[in-house]
């Protein structure tokens, strides 16, 4: 029986042990690799001016963020432009036909919200 106890070890424990134990520290180094994950972003229904369907506007925050931002996107493919930031999660709910103005709808506690009227245009300064 001794003999099939040394066998037993030196043809299947032994290696498999040292199988798991390299396949163990590969997964351990790789566990400690730097992964940067970017946090979600809630992102409300586009709402398209009138006049310039090429133009969408949406709002949108970070999860376990309160501020959210307004973007413009374009039609032609290029990356949304930031066009107003506000302190407080809220929500973009109209634009102008002419796509120059928005209402934003800003939730100040629940139940109670507060329309900010909002110039899409460049300021001159």
């Amino acid at each position: 029986m001794n003999k099939t106890i040394a066998r037993l070890l030196s043809t299947c424990i032994v290696p498999v042990a040292l199988v798991g134990g390299a396949v163990g520290c590969h997964q351990g180094n790789a566990a400690r690799a730097a992964v940067v994950v970017a946090p979600a972003m809630d992102r409300d229904a586009p709402i398209v001016a009138k006049n310039h369907r090429e133009l969408s506007f949406y709002s949108a925050r970070l999860q376990g963020e309160s501020q959210t931002k307004v973007f413009v996107r374009s039609s032609t493919g290029s990356a949304p432009r930031v066009v107003y930031v506000d302190i407080a999660p809220g929500e973009l709910i109209r634009v102008s036909d002419d796509g120059t103005q928005g209402v934003f709808s800003r939730f100040i506690s629940p139940g109670l919200t507060e329309e900010v009227e909002i110039d899409f245009r460049p300021s001159a300064s």
